[in-house]
């Protein structure tokens, strides 16, 4: 089979790739258009060919004279490659996709309805016809699609609502990504890291609030943070950063420390978020202390993960563990031998994508 990969989300992106080196290993030949290809992020060729399409924030708001052209350009695409299937990435590409003959199904990275709601202050009209747009999208796209893919079991059961065969696959890493690590223990003092780039810019994403996480590392006696993924976060007192690094580079650099943090204060929308964050920290084998409305994080990591309700008692467990480092690094090796078993791509998601393109 012939399958289109489709995102108004360039390249690299990690879950589209793992997507499609699954349906490669099937024997299906895949392609990606998006508005963007700079690189890849995952080890192994995935694609055979890239093609380029205009999505921009006049496409994506369905402006008629840019949808017009995009829809053009992919009509030319699809003549050309003649795929059996589109595998829509989120959304726009999905609603795009739609409006085509050829059978789809829809991933969504987001629960993008519920994802605008936890959203602050758009009250810009643009925003606020984006917002009402892309809900109705929504509601479309599940109901057309023969199979819809997500990222957790609580936004699956929404999802049934509409669509009668949804699937969920979280975003863990694959084998491929993990087995080439190379773990560092580390015997100085504690050093924890967190990847994101909220600590330098005010969040208009409540649910990603990191207020004050910085000051507890100035403040306080817990070791170093470094973080990961911040192009604009400068260096500080306790306080590394290290800006974008290539998908591989940044995995091995977790393996430098000891605890990976999801600190973003409590929010009702955790309640449908899986990050992926807490999965790539736990195959670098660190301990997760993660905030404790993710019901998703802790299901799937079981005691591999120590939870907190607020940033004082986060502060405590940062200063419990800076005091035992060789308790840290014992359970290191724990850690990382329960996601290689338990947390792979390879394990929980690759007969749901596979699965999810039988039904079309």
């Amino acid at each position: 089979m012939r399958i289109l990969h489709l995102s108004h989300n360039g390249l690299p992106d990690m879950r589209v790739e793992r997507a499609a080196q699954t349906a490669k290993k099937d024997g299906h030949t895949m392609c990606f258009s998006g508005p963007f290809i700079k690189g890849t992020g995952f080890p192994i060729r995935s694609f055979h060919k890239f093609y380029e399409l205009p999505f921009n924030k006049f496409a994506n708001a369905k402006i008629p004279s840019y949808w017009g052209t995009l829809k053009r350009k992919l009509s030319r695409i699809l003549d050309q490659y003649r795929p059996d299937l589109i595998h829509a990435h989120n959304i726009v590409a999905a609603k795009l996709a739609s409006e085509f003959s050829i059978s789809f199904i829809y991933d969504d990275h987001e629960y993008w309805s519920k994802r605008f709601k936890a959203q602050a202050r758009i009250g810009k009209p643009n925003k606020m016809y984006i917002r009402w747009l892309w809900t109705r999208w929504e509601k479309e796209v599940l109901r057309k699609a023969p199979a819809t893919i997500t990222v957790s079991r609580t936004v699956a059961e929404e999802h049934k609502r509409l669509c009668k065969h949804v699937y969920v696959a979280p975003n863990f890493p694959s084998r491929i990504e993990s087995e080439s690590l190379k773990m560092n223990f580390r015997k100085d003092n504690l050093s924890s890291v967190y990847v994101g780039t909220d600590c330098s810019r005010p969040s208009s994403s409540p649910y990603r609030n990191v207020e004050g996480l910085l000051q507890i590392f100035h403040d306080n006696d817990v070791g170093t943070l470094t973080v990961l993924g911040d192009p604009t976060l400068c260096s500080s007192r306790n306080i590394k950063s290290l800006g974008f690094l290539p998908h591989q580079t940044m995995m091995q650099e977790l393996t430098k420390h000891h605890i990976g943090l999801l600190p973003w204060k409590k929010h009702w929308f955790h309640k449908y978020s899986n990050p992926n964050k807490p999965y790539e920290y736990t195959h670098a084998g660190l301990l997760v202390l993660t905030v404790s409305d993710f019901p998703c994080v802790t299901r799937h990591l079981e005691e591999n993960c120590i939870v907190f309700d607020n940033y004082q008692e986060l502060r405590e467990l940062l200063l419990f563990y800076a005091d035992d480092l060789d308790e840290i690094n014992e359970l290191r090796v724990k850690i990382r031998k329960f996601a290689l078993e338990n947390l792979t791509w390879e394990k929980r998601c690759e007969s749901e994508i596979l699965n999810a393109y039988s039904r079309t």
